[in-house]
């Protein structure tokens, strides 16, 4: 597979929503659309599809592709090389739907754990972006969740990118809970030397992205909790996701983002790493 954008596409209400996100993703980025419907013998659909795009994105190169197989193997696998897999929270584009799970007050309801959709973000070998929350609202925030390790420089590179191609801020966030609490256990000034490492961490990205403004934020308590809160007032939300040991990917994806994609109020999207 080229890179590019690929997307699951179904003819639903909700599936037309997925549809023009990942245009637009594929149109900030300036690279392919791939429309994929998952039913072999109905191959019109996606060609309906890539069309509807072409009209509203002249400019933009489509193709449809109709696929064979369990569902999220071949989605995983149709987007083994592209730049960006869209999916949308109630249905993976003729891919099977993904149930009726409701969130918490305040959230909408979202993936169940152990569904399809999971199964093909955990295995997805390339970011992929679940679309959620309400529909056409700039509210010029991408958040990027934060952890120390091999995922950071991948995560923020997605997310400065996105906030640049979005001309929205980025706001950082990391959480003392997990891997700052143990770096700083023993040290009196556990906050300031943990806040200190978040910002050298930063430092190098707005020189890379001069034109994005970014700052960030160190909390306490649990990260899940605050960042599905955090998500009323963002554009996107970039998360980790990690391989297992020599490459394999199984079906989970983590507390976090599994609590993201079942509860968050705007897209969310997740960026594997080792």
């Amino acid at each position: 597979m080229e890179s590019g954008v690929v997307v699951g596409y179904d003819q639903s209400s909700p599936g037309e929503r997925v549809l023009e996100e990942a245009a637009a993703e594929a149109a900030r980025r300036e690279v392919p659309l791939t429309v994929v419907h998952a039913r072999n013998t109905a191959h019109h659909v996606a060609e309906e599809g890539a069309g509807r795009v072409s009209r509203r994105h002249p400019g933009l190169r489509v193709r449809a592709r109709s696929i064979a197989g369990p569902a999220p193997a071949a989605l995983v696998e149709e987007a083994s090389g592209a730049d960006l897999l869209v999916l949308g929270q109630r249905g993976l584009g003729g891919l099977g739907r993904f149930g009726g799970f409701r969130g918490p007050a305040g959230f909408g309801g979202g993936l169940r754990p152990g569904s399809a959709a999971l199964r093909t973000v955990a295995r997805a070998a390339c970011p992929a972006m679940v679309v959620r929350g309400p529909e056409h609202r700039t509210r010029g925030t991408v958040l990027a969740a934060v952890t120390v390790g091999a995922d950071a420089e991948e995560l923020l590179d997605v997310a400065f990118a996105e906030a640049a191609a979005r001309g929205a801020r980025l706001k950082a966030v990391s959480a003392m809970e997990n891997h700052w609490s143990r770096m700083f256990a023993r040290d009196a000034g556990q906050a300031g030397r943990a806040e200190q490492a978040l910002e050298q961490l930063l430092a190098p990205w707005p020189d890379r992205y001069p034109g994005v403004v970014a700052d960030h934020e160190l909390v306490e308590g649990s990260p899940a909790t605050f960042l599905t809160a955090a998500t009323t007032y963002a554009d996107l939300i970039v998360v980790g996701v990690r391989r297992r040991a020599g490459g394999r990917r199984g079906t989970r994806v983590g507390p976090i983002a599994e609590t993201l994609l079942m509860h968050a109020d705007c897209p969310v999207v997740v960026v594997p790493h080792n």
